[in-house]
């Protein structure tokens, strides 16, 4: 032990400790560097963490912003055409028209460098991203509730045309009972009748609106067939009347013949009279005769003594 001391010099000591020195030095070399290589690491993860957040927040804004462009440009963009007139609540109108001229953000990107960067360019991503889900909502909601006003207004409408054609349709058929001149026409007026009835209780508008106007052409088709038999009557009637007149037009030369036949006969008749003796008294007293002595009868004026009387007869009356 003693020999050991005896043997340990002041070099040996100072090498030992120069030894110890180094030793410590690349000690702490060795962890200066690696801190420094820990934290060049923590830096690169932090960056890496922050990219993947942000291309994440980016991912989900582009999701959100589709939604509400394809909203905004589709139906939103049908439903703000609406008017206040279309629709039984203008209000929901209204409302529409205010969500669908929101303006949307402005576009963050994460194309920028350094961490705290990317972090801020993140959170305002997903600020975005939450107000394109938000007001996708709101305006979901302003356009289902047009929507819903529109189809009540459209649904109330086509119920009451569809009632004023039955109410109209039911009358006709009752008025045109035996006027048709094809009942075909009234059956298929009846038939209709019956099945928009049934439609009018439900909510097929469609339906409602074509049945108003099959309702409106067969009434048209009764009207027409009612004319059609009212024509055929009226010829009917001209054609009897005609034939009548015809009839009446040959028996009246008749009538007027007999008069015209009969009255010659009483003309000739007339002057039978004044042909009595008017001739016949100054032919005889050109015959002279002797003067009648006799107390006889007298005959024509002259008179006839016996054994003087002309064997010629007495003219002076000519019997017919």
């Amino acid at each position: 032990m003693h020999d050991d001391m005896k043997n340990t010099t002041p070099d040996s000591h100072k090498k030992k400790r120069i030894v110890i020195g180094v030793s410590a030095l690349l000690v702490a070399i060795l962890a200066a560097g690696g801190a420094v290589a820990i934290y060049q690491h923590s830096v690169s993860a932090q960056l890496v963490e922050a990219k993947e957040a942000c291309a994440q927040a980016s991912g989900t804004l582009r999701v959100a912003r589709n939604k509400y462009d394809t909203l905004h440009d589709r139906d939103a963009a049908e439903a703000v055409k609406i008017t206040g007139k279309q629709v039984e609540d203008g209000d929901t109108v209204t409302v529409l028209a205010a969500a669908y001229k929101e303006e949307a953000p402005d576009l963050a990107a994460c194309n920028v460098q350094g961490v705290d960067r990317l972090r801020e360019a993140t959170a305002q991503i997903d600020k975005n991203a939450a107000w394109y889900g938000t007001h996708t909502a709101s305006l979901l909601k302003a356009v289902n509730a047009v929507n819903e006003s529109h189809d009540a207004k459209t649904l109330k409408a086509a119920k009451e045309a569809l009632s004023k054609q039955l109410t109209a349709a039911q009358k006709k058929y009752k008025a045109t009972d035996g006027k048709v001149q094809d009942d075909k026409t009234r059956k298929d007026l009846k038939a209709m009748i019956d099945k928009a009835t049934k439609t009018r209780d439900g909510k097929d508008v469609k339906a409602m609106n074509s049945q108003a106007k099959q309702l409106k052409d067969l009434m048209g088709k009764a009207d027409a067939s009612v004319k059609a038999k009212q024509a055929a009557e009226e010829k009917a009637r001209k054609e009897a009347a005609a034939q009548a007149q015809a009839q009446q037009e040959y028996v009246a030369p008749q009538q007027t013949y007999t008069p015209t036949y009969t009255a010659p006969q009483q003309t000739y008749t007339a002057p039978a009279t004044p042909q009595y003796t008017a001739p016949a008294a100054p032919a005889q007293s050109a015959t002279p005769t002797k003067p009648n002595t006799g107390s006889g009868p007298v005959s024509g004026g002259h008179g006839c003594n016996e054994g003087n009387c002309s064997s010629t007869p007495d003219l002076g009356y000519i019997p017919r």
